[in-house]
This record gives C-alpha cells, sequence and structure tokens, in this order.
C-alpha cells in the first residue's frame, strides 16, 4: 500500500490548483464541493506519490496554522516514466516556488526542493544512475 500524506490546506481548491498547475501533478479526485461550495478534500497525483489534501478545520488549531511543514520534507520518488527535467522546467516556468535548483548528486540522483501554497517543502528526485 503507497503511503499518502495529508496535507492540511487553507483553500484545498487554490492548493489544487498549485499543485496541478504549477508542479505538474494531476488531479486524482476531489470530495464534491460542501453546502458553501468549498472543497474540502482532494488527492493529486505525480508518477506513484499521491498526496491528499484536506482542510484544517478540526485537524490545525488556529494558533499553530503558521506552523504546518515545519521540520517535515515530503520525498517524492519519480519512476523512469516521469522526465524530473521536464517536471522541473514546468515547475519553473509556472512561477512555483523552487527553493533549491535542479541537481544531480554524486551518488546518481536529480533533485529540486519546492513549497507549496501551505508552506509544506517537497523534494523531487530521480535515480538517474544504477545503485552500485
Amino acid at each position: 500500500m503507497p503511503f499518502s500524506p495529508i496535507l492540511a490546506c487553507l483553500n484545498v481548491a487554490r492548493s489544487m490548483e498549485y499543485y496541478t498547475n504549477k508542479l505538474g501533478f494531476q488531479l486524482a479526485w476531489q470530495m464534491p464541493p460542501n453546502e458553501n461550495g468549498d472543497i474540502t478534500f482532494a488527492c493529486v497525483k505525480l508518477g506513484d506519490a499521491e498526496i491528499l489534501l484536506g482542510v484544517t478545520e478540526g485537524f490545525v488549531q488556529p494558533e499553530d496554522r503558521d506552523k504546518r511543514g515545519i521540520g517535515i520534507q515530503l520525498y517524492i520518488n519519480l519512476p523512469d516514466s516521469v522526465n524530473i527535467d521536464a517536471v522541473y522546467a514546468h515547475a519553473n516556468a509556472s512561477g512555483a516556488t523552487i527553493t533549491q535548483a535542479l541537481q544531480t548528486r554524486d551518488w546518481g540522483e536529480r533533485v529540486f526542493t519546492v513549497n507549496d501554497l501551505d508552506g509544506y517543502n517537497l523534494m523531487v528526485a530521480q535515480q538517474i544512475r544504477a545503485k552500485e
């Protein structure tokens, strides 16, 4: 079973838009809008990685909302079927908040980091050389 974190978002619809338009994720599904017309839960996907987006209400206390994501980095390991250079180029051209530019590490991993609208940090990585 895959690991699917649930991130508390101030506005799920805006977060869905950021992930899909700026980071190249696909919308996997969303709950129907509530009585106020708000989307309160959704799932976005990139490669094999799924991230669930939910509301902060009932999950994060109002005084702690600015602390979401502190000390946490989500590691997204892309399969060979997804081109990390294309994902990075799209995120960069779309104005995503890149916190570390795309680079190749000595052990054969391409990686970049990006923040979402709610302050969560994602490390997007791909193995480019066989492990020795």
